[in-house]
């Protein structure tokens, strides 16, 4: 019986695996990243994404025509908000933000982790 609750655990942990490989793919290598579009004072840092608003139009001449204004609670204790010129950020996500400006996806786990 419990080489069978080993076996099945196995294969769920290889499910979740799989599942949040194809959640970390991005088609568009654009997408891995955002460029923070009104950089001005920001605390770089990692956080956790709280809220996100669309700025209607505010992106001229670009593939995508809006901004996303991205709320964060920051794990330094701060919250800031700042614009950037992508689409592929949620509420809930884990984010890195640069001292160049950009505004990363964090991944939390590794497949080889799940394998021991």
């Amino acid at each position: 019986m419990r080489a069978i609750l080993a076996l099945m655990t196995k294969k769920a942990l290889a499910v979740l695996a799989l599942s949040v490989a194809a959640c970390s793919y991005y088609q568009i290598p654009s997408d891995a990243d955002a460029i923070i579009v009104r950089p001005g004072n920001f605390m770089k840092g990692s956080g956790v994404i709280t809220a996100v608003s669309v700025l209607r139009n505010a992106n001229n001449g670009q593939r995508d025509p809006n901004l996303y204004r991205i709320s964060l609670q920051m794990d330094s204790a701060g919250f800031q908000q700042v614009d950037i010129d992508s689409s592929s950020f949620f509420v809930g996500e884990a984010v890195e933000l640069t001292n160049d400006g950009r505004l990363l996806h964090v991944t939390g786990t590794g497949l080889k982790d799940l394998a021991h």
